[in-house]
């Protein structure tokens, strides 16, 4: 089996010194825009330019269940997935009016989530399973599964890039997801199980 490689090289930085001279004649306090000077410079930087456009911007939600949920770490029943799933779909959620303010088309995939939506219109399905395994007691995924998790995410990345889109953002949903995600932060970064969670 082969492992997922992705080529992606580093921008070239010879255009930051131009980048900053540019933000800094412009008619305001040098650094006055704090945070936003440091996006303007990244993406100038990652765009290779001195006038950066955001094109056809998209947010994908990728939704899935997690077994650990059958341990009661979570205030929330596993229903309240597909439910939020529902309420991204008709447009009702957080992310909605955030995504309409700024331009951004949203794509929503169901990645693992343990319901049926049948068909549900504008839902990109590429379930892998309905849900992971508890891995209190085993391997939340095979590797196979891991493998592709990753080629159908990337695939979902390629498709806003062929629709003429050159950024995208994430975010994802699915009940459990804070504990699986204390376990990755202490797993990949060594910091003690109880500092990651809360």
């Amino acid at each position: 089996m082969s492992h997922k490689t992705f080529n992606i090289a580093s921008p070239e930085k010879r255009i930051v010194p131009f980048l900053q001279e540019k933000i800094d004649n412009l008619t305001k306090p040098k650094g006055s825009l704090g945070r936003l000077e440091e996006m303007a410079i990244q993406i100038g930087t990652i765009q290779q330019t001195l006038t950066p456009t955001l094109t056809k911007p998209y947010h994908i939600i990728f939704g899935g269940d997690h077994g650990i949920v059958a341990e009661g770490v979570s205030y929330s029943p596993a229903e309240v997935t597909p439910q939020m799933v529902f309420n991204f779909m008709e447009g009702g959620a957080g992310i909605n009016f955030l995504t309409r303010q700024h331009n951004f088309s949203i794509k929503v995939v169901d990645s693992g989530i343990n319901y049926d939506f049948d068909g549900l219109e504008g839902l990109i399905d590429l379930k892998v399973r309905k849900g992971t395994r508890n891995y209190l007691h085993e391997a939340a995924m095979t590797r196979e599964e891991y493998e592709l998790c990753l080629e159908r995410g990337a695939a979902v990345v390629d498709q806003c890039f062929n629709e003429g889109s050159n950024v995208v953002s994430f975010g994802e949903m699915g009940i459990g997801k804070t504990s699986s995600s204390s376990m990755w932060m202490s797993c990949l970064t060594g910091i003690d199980l109880p500092q990651c969670v809360g």
